[in-house]
């Protein structure tokens, strides 16, 4: 197995063993509303249960917990294309897990929410809330990341390519 296919299958059984744990019990102890909320055309109401949207929104957690971990580990390291590569498969797999959580917060799925650019909207009856999307900052993140390895791919081979790859020849 390659050490991507590696990488990737840890990420998601990180993602899939957070979705199962309470985690947010270790990011804050401040009180919070009951996790069995959702929005539905009558307002909010409660669910029977653990509702899906916590499950993704506890693995959109951890995957954005890695990717401060990782951002961090990159300040003492060379910044090569494959730890761009998974700085990108970290943040899109957390954008991806945040608009599953968004999607599920609402019963018909996707009920009362809006995406602007940078913002999103949730509606309750006639009260409306905006918040900063992470998720397009991750995506804008992510689509950084894999044109910056793209650009170094591209580079004419005589140039010295600010960004290198395990392969490649180092300059003396």
């Amino acid at each position: 197995m390659s050490r991507t296919a590696a990488l990737l299958a840890v990420l998601l059984i990180a993602a899939a063993l957070s979705a199962a744990l309470p985690v947010e019990l270790f990011v804050s102890d401040a009180p919070r509303p009951a996790p069995n909320k959702i929005v539905t055309p009558g307002g909010v109401t409660s669910a029977g249960g653990t509702p899906p949207w916590l499950y993704a929104w506890r693995a959109a957690l951890v995957m954005i917990l890695a990717l401060f971990a990782a951002l961090v580990a990159s300040f003492f390291t060379k910044m090569t294309a494959r730890a761009r590569l998974t700085l990108a498969a970290i943040s899109a797999l957390a954008a991806g897990m945040h608009y599953l959580a968004l999607l599920l917060t609402s019963s018909p799925p996707g009920f009362g929410i809006a995406v602007y650019p940078l913002f999103y909207e949730v509606r309750v009856g006639s009260t409306s809330q905006l918040y900063l999307d992470i998720g397009q900052l991750l995506l804008a993140y992510s689509a950084y990341s894999l044109y910056v390895v793209y650009r170094a791919r591209r580079a004419p081979r005589g140039r010295e390519s600010r960004l290198t790859s395990r392969t490649s020849p180092r300059a003396t």
